[in-house]
C-alpha cells in the first residue's frame, strides 16, 4: 500500500476508534513499527492526530481539535436535533453565515425549503454541497486551506467577509468554560468573529458535550450571541450560572431527527 493511501487508512481507522497503540496499528496496517512511527510522525505533522505515550489518538485536547472528518462523526443525533431548531429562524429570501464547524454545516439538509438563500460561509462541506444547488446564492471566503478543519482562513477570508452583510451568522464551538466559548485555533476565531460583525444576528450552537471542556483561545462570552442553543441535560448550576450571565439560552431535546 502507497504511503498516502496507508496513512488514510490508519488515519480512518482513528476515526473510528479515537485512539490506538502503536502495537495495534502495526496489526492493523501490517506493517513495522518503525513504519507506523514515521506515518504517525507525518500526520502529526499536519495536525490531523496528535501522538501519544505509545501510540496517538483523535481526542482532542486544550491545544488540539480533531479533523473534521472525526468531528462529523460525533454527535449526529445532537446535531441534527440542533440543525432542525436553527433552520426554524431561516426564512426564504435571507443571506445566512455559516461557521466551518459541523455543527453548522449540519443544517444544510434542513434548508431545502427556506429557499432561495444567500449563504456565505468559509467552510468547504457547505460549498460542496451548495455549488450546484438552484435557488442559492452562494459567497465562498476565500483564504488560507486549513486540511484540518476542511475550511479557509486568514487575511483574505476575514477581508472578504468584511465586506459583505448578512442576517444571521450561524456558529458552533469546541469548547465552553464558565460563560464563554473557546476554540484551539486563534486563526479560525479571527475568522468567525469577523463573520459576526458582518451579521445582523448571531447564533451558536453546541451539544452538552462540549460544556466544561477546555480550549486554548477565548473565543466569545456567551452573552454576545443573539441566542445559545444547547442540547438538554445542562447541569442545574450551569443552567443557571449562564442565565444569570445574560445568556439567552434554549435548550433542544436530542434525538429529533430529519
Amino acid at each position: 500500500m502507497r504511503g498516502e493511501m496507508r496513512r488514510e487508512a490508519l488515519l480512518q481507522y482513528l476515526r473510528v476508534r479515537e485512539h490506538a497503540t502503536v502495537d495495534e496499528l502495526v496489526g492493523q496496517m501490517r506493517v513495522s513499527k518503525m513504519t507506523v512511527h514515521r506515518d504517525l510522525d507525518r500526520l502529526a505533522e499536519q495536525r490531523l492526530v496528535r501522538k501519544i505515550r505509545g501510540g496517538a489518538t483523535l481526542a482532542t485536547s486544550i491545544v488540539f481539535e480533531g479533523d473534521y472528518a472525526y468531528r462529523e462523526q460525533q454527535n449526529r443525533l445532537e446535531k441534527a436535533a440542533l440543525a432542525q431548531r436553527m433552520a426554524e429562524m431561516v426564512e426564504p429570501g435571507m443571506a445566512i453565515v455559516l461557521d466551518d464547524s459541523s455543527t453548522a454545516a449540519s443544517i444544510i439538509p434542513f434548508l431545502d425549503h427556506k429557499r432561495p438563500l444567500t449563504v456565505i460561509t468559509n467552510g468547504l462541506k457547505v460549498i460542496e454541497s451548495f455549488r450546484r444547488a438552484d435557488e442559492i446564492t452562494l459567497i465562498c471566503l476565500g483564504g488560507r486551506y486549513d486540511p484540518v478543519a476542511q475550511a479557509f482562513f486568514g487575511l483574505v477570508c476575514e477581508a472578504a467577509v468584511a465586506r459583505l452583510r448578512a442576517d444571521l451568522a450561524i456558529f458552533s464551538t469546541s469548547a465552553v468554560r464558565g460563560t464563554s466559548a473557546y476554540l484551539h485555533d486563534p486563526d479560525i476565531i479571527r475568522a468567525k468573529l469577523a463573520m459576526k460583525v458582518a451579521a445582523e444576528r448571531s447564533v451558536i450552537a453546541f451539544d452538552r458535550s462540549k460544556v466544561g471542556r477546555s480550549a486554548l483561545n477565548l473565543f466569545a462570552p456567551l452573552r454576545e450571541f443573539d441566542s445559545v442553543l444547547v442540547t438538554e441535560g445542562l447541569a442545574p448550576e450551569i443552567d443557571q450560572a449562564l442565565r444569570r450571565d445574560g445568556v439567552r439560552l434554549e435548550l433542544v431535546a436530542a434525538g429529533v431527527g430529519h
